[in-house]
């Protein structure tokens, strides 16, 4: 997840420099998908919260272990991100595609308009 964030902040600071340019009707789909992951996102937020829930395994050092575990597995710790910081990475990761694509196609507007105007019309 990290990787694929710090991939989709190279996209936008591609498109913020003028590199990166998509017509609409290119980006379209592409936006598309990003509206529909972070809509399926938002729905998982509200059953997420329960996930933060304590396990309750009793008391035993076995059952102590495995709750930390399961916390450890939703949160994050030893070895692992955890769900819930990667979703959140996945969010932010989207978001920021989403950004580029807007970016972008500001970009091949202006390259278009650009380009229009050095033409004459006979």
């Amino acid at each position: 997840m990290q990787a694929m964030t710090a991939d989709m902040v190279g996209l936008k600071q591609a498109a913020e420099s003028g590199s990166f340019a998509i017509s609409e009707s290119g980006a379209q789909e592409y936006l598309k998908a990003i509206d529909n992951a972070l809509q399926d996102l938002r729905k998982m937020d509200r059953q997420i919260g329960r996930l933060g829930q304590e396990t309750k395994l009793g008391t035993s050092p076995d059952g102590t272990a495995m709750a930390r575990y399961n916390q450890e597995s939703v949160e994050g710790g030893a070895g692992t991100t955890g769900i819930v910081p990667a979703i959140e990475q996945l969010r932010s990761a989207l978001t920021e595609a989403r950004e580029a694509l807007q970016k972008a196609i500001e970009n091949y507007r202006e390259v278009d308009s650009s380009n229009a105007s050095t033409y004459q019309r006979y």
